[in-house]
Parts: C-alpha cells; sequence; structure tokens
C-alpha cells in the first residue's frame, strides 16, 4: 500500500538546499519535474540527463549525506562544503550540456524519506534511482533504500530503477 501525497511543504522545511548552478542551458518552467538520487556520477545519472533532455523534463540531482547522527551543523551543511556532492554536481553540469539540472542536497539519517518527501514537495512526476552495488550484509545492516523508497512513495509518482 503506497501513502497519500503528503501536503507541500518547501525545501527549507525539509532541510534540503535547491541550488541552481550558473549555466547557459534553461530549465523548464513548467511540466514534469524528475528527481534522480545520486550517489555516484556514473550510469544512473547519465540515464536521469537523457530522459530529462528527451522528455523537456525539469531535472532534479538529490544527493543525501545520510548519517545516524546529526547536528545543527549537519542540519545547515551545503553541497559546496561536501566534496563528494561537489564533485558529482560538478559532473553533473558537464554532462547535462542541453539543461540546467537543479542540485538538491541534504544530511539526513534516512535516505530513502528524504528521497519520498524531496519527491512530493518539489512534485516530481518521476523518481530514479540506481540498483545498489552494495554486499548482501549491508543491505541487511542499512536496509534496501530502493525497497522503502518504493513502499512510502505517493501512487502519483512513478519509481525508475536504473540497473
Amino acid at each position: 500500500m503506497k501513502k497519500e501525497a503528503a501536503p507541500a511543504l518547501s525545501p527549507r522545511q525539509l532541510g534540503v538546499e535547491v541550488a541552481r548552478p550558473m549555466s547557459k542551458a534553461s530549465a523548464p518552467s513548467e511540466g514534469e519535474g524528475i528527481l534522480c538520487a545520486v550517489r555516484s556520477a556514473g550510469r544512473t545519472l547519465d540515464f536521469a540527463v537523457r530522459e530529462a533532455a528527451k522528455t523537456g523534463a525539469r531535472l532534479y540531482l538529490l544527493f543525501v549525506r545520510e548519517q545516524p547522527f546529526m547536528t545543527e551543523e549537519d542540519v545547515r551543511r551545503k553541497w559546496q562544503q561536501d566534496p563528494e556532492a561537489s564533485t558529482i554536481f560538478a559532473e553533473a553540469k558537464r554532462k547535462a550540456e542541453n539543461i540546467t539540472p537543479l542540485f538538491c542536497y541534504a544530511v539526513s539519517p534516512s535516505a530513502a524519506e528524504t528521497i519520498v518527501d524531496v519527491a512530493a514537495t518539489l512534485g516530481a512526476s518521476r523518481v530514479i534511482l540506481g540498483a545498489p552495488q552494495r554486499s548482501a550484509l549491508m543491505n541487511l545492516l542499512r536496509g534496501n533504500v530502493i525497497r522503502e523508497v518504493s513502499n512510502s512513495l505517493p501512487e502519483e509518482i512513478d519509481l525508475l530503477v536504473y540497473a
């Protein structure tokens, strides 16, 4: 059973920073939005960029720094202060020649909950996740983000798993 869409909150209320990179390419102002949760600048990012370019949809790239305990400083952290997120977003800017992705960054104890909340808040019509390549032991210890997102995502938001 899927959850009903939560009332729209601003990304700031979720503790998520949404930033638009400086670029000559323009982002669509209306219509469909695609949220791609990224952990690397690999094939899932490439697929999301192609899909956004092909459909003319806005592309939101979300990087979630998952950590079990958070301080006040963690909540206020920006993606520019996170070397891993900065590297991924820089590569995304390079790959997205004809579109302007919007970067979302969050520090959270639950990546799955954050992905679902951000997708509902931004009004995304699709969420793209990459298939994890971690071991079965890590899946047992940390849970399966894809399964958790699938169980919690509102029915009106499609989930694509790119493997």
